[in-house]
């Protein structure tokens, strides 16, 4: 049960992020996730290295966001993706394919006892 808690609360987190507004706040969840890090003794540069993998997808949306829209909406959209991304990877060291199949399971059979 615990686990299903923890993945309902990395969906809520990652989804929540989306819907804040463009401003200097949002750098708060930077200090939220690197506080997840340091209390699941999180390898760091495990975490920085997997999140420079992901950084060229992060700069192509940047860039395209630029084209549809003006630079700074742009800016924002580049940070919230990268803060997603972040906590995914930091959700993922936590957790294992086999501990998920188990929170998907348990979800849907709550769901059809509803």
């Amino acid at each position: 049960m615990k686990d299903v808690i923890k993945f309902l609360s990395f969906i809520a987190y990652t989804t929540s992020i989306f819907f804040l507004p463009n401003n200097p706040l949002i750098l708060l969840f930077f200090i939220v996730n690197f506080s997840i890090i340091f209390l699941n003794r999180i390898s760091i540069t495990k975490v920085l290295r997997k999140s420079m993998q992901v950084l060229p997808f992060i700069i192509f949306t940047f860039v395209i966001n630029c084209v549809l829209d003006n630079v700074i909406n742009a800016i924002w959209i580049g940070v919230k993706l990268l803060l997603v991304c972040n906590i995914t990877i930091i959700y993922s060291e936590t957790t294992s394919i086999d501990r998920n199949c188990n929170n998907y399971k348990s979800i849907m059979l709550s769901i059809e006892n509803f």
